[in-house]
């Protein structure tokens, strides 16, 4: 069955309110989200986590949770966001959870503990998947409506639902297969499927898990119930641009939420605006410096090019040495190109200028401090991978050690001075999309 474009499926029938689209520490996995929501013709509102606190989900029926660590997003909803989501499922609200949005959801820590699952320990899963997979559907559920039972859809790095048998728990989909373009750390698995590659041998030359037979017929997607709501929690990102098939479930399972929510939760009305909220637009000024940050982040990114650290995967995404973070560099400079194009649509000469010119400021500040200090990174990771081996967490040597250590801090997920990047631009950027995307109305 082929897809069709989302362009001759726009009209989705929505007609609940706006979806609350909870954006701390999502940046590119948030961008995808409201684009696609965008293309779909489904309204949503950007809700921050202080936004949560002070009782913004009363005016909705369905909170989207995009990708982004959940650990940080945790931090940003504090313990009186946490139990506002809580309470706002239990009252019959719906969760719509990518990634890190699903792992918020769960009982591991870190999370709210919503659901009585957890994730599989990191020695027991595959840690470092990506790219297209094949899931297998549960034809009856309504959220498959007029889609295929097996589609491709896109994973990138996720964790595995560890399923017990837990009473409201659903299975939605399992994975099935591997699709085009499917990576384990930087291994295309076709690749080494077609030449008949040991696994074991290089998984014990990588020194992790590389099978991906380690997915096949584990939970992708599943819904649990808290209280008198829903939750689905997804480790595919059904957001990803140009995935048709998972974009049209991504709508379905919001439409599925929506009306199964719309007799239990009973939203209020939509407030005016968002908590901290600037009356008036960016300034030109402000633009000026969100083009230095860029600049500068898109030099770097050439610098390592040259050295051959890394190349574009896609136009989003990068793809990357092993033991070198990739990820942040390409996010920070995909973010920082969309906040430029958002500020180009709404920026005027002259007006008040705080507090955009300390946001500003301070992204631009941060990012050269960042991108100075990552050269110096590089450098050292390069010469540190044709002396041995480079992993991306541990002991390499006393200078590599100590750059890691200020620029990113000594986890997975990022802390250190990129972990004030991204806090400054998540700020910027999330405010920016207040003017370019203000709050919607149901059609």
């Amino acid at each position: 069955m082929k897809a069709c474009s989302l362009d001759t499926q726009v009209s989705c029938g929505w007609r609940g309110p706006p979806v609350a689209l909870f954006w701390d520490q999502s940046l590119v996995w948030g961008i995808f989200c409201l684009e696609t929501m965008d293309r779909l013709g489904i309204p949503y509102r950007l809700l921050r986590g202080d936004d949560i606190s002070a009782g913004a989900l009363a005016a909705h029926r369905v909170l989207l949770v995009p990708g982004g660590w959940a650990a940080h997003k945790l931090h940003a909803l504090g313990r009186e966001g946490s139990a506002r989501i809580r309470c706002f499922v239990e009252e019959g609200g719906g969760y719509l959870g990518f990634c890190g949005g699903a792992g918020l959801a769960l009982s591991s820590h870190p999370s709210i503990k919503l659901v009585p699952v957890e994730r599989i320990p990191l020695c027991e899963r595959l840690p470092s998947a990506s790219g297209e997979v094949w899931i297998q559907g549960h034809p009856h559920h309504p959220a498959w409506k007029n889609i295929p039972a097996q589609i491709p859809v896109s994973v990138w790095w996720p964790s595995q639902f560890r399923l017990t048998a837990s009473e409201g728990i659903r299975l939605l989909a399992t994975y099935s297969g591997m699709g085009k373009d499917f990576r384990v750390a930087d291994l295309p698995v076709s690749d080494l499927m077609r030449d008949r590659q040991d696994m074991e041998e290089w998984e014990r030359a990588y020194g992790i898990n590389l099978d991906p037979s380690r997915l096949l017929g584990q939970p992708a997607i599943l819904e649990a119930r808290l209280g008198r709501g829903s939750l689905v929690l997804s480790y595919p990102h059904l957001e990803t641009p140009e995935d048709t098939w998972g974009n049209l479930l991504f709508r379905n399972l919001l439409l599925y939420l929506d009306r199964s929510c719309s007799e239990t939760a009973i939203p209020k009305g939509v407030p005016e605006r968002n908590v901290s909220s600037p009356g008036t637009p960016p300034t030109r000024q402000v633009l000026r410096h969100a083009e230095v940050a860029l600049k500068t982040t898109q030099r770097l990114i050439h610098f390592g090019e040259r050295h051959l650290l890394w190349n574009w995967r896609n136009p989003w995404l990068l793809n990357w040495r092993r033991g070198i973070r990739g990820l942040e560099y390409g996010t920070l400079a995909v973010s920082l190109a969309f906040l430029y194009r958002e500020l180009e649509k709404v920026v005027v000469e002259e007006g008040e200028t705080s507090p955009w010119i300390d946001w500003a400021r301070e992204t631009e500040r941060c990012v050269l401090e960042f991108c100075d200090r990552a050269r110096c990174l590089l450098l050292e990771e390069k010469l540190s991978a044709y002396s041995g081996k480079l992993p991306k967490l541990g002991k390499v040597n006393p200078r590599v050690d100590a750059l890691r250590s200020d620029l990113f801090g000594g986890q997975m997920s990022h802390g250190g001075l990129f972990r004030k990047v991204f806090d400054s631009l998540d700020l910027l950027l999330f405010h920016t999309l207040l003017w370019t995307r203000p709050p919607q109305a149901a059609p």
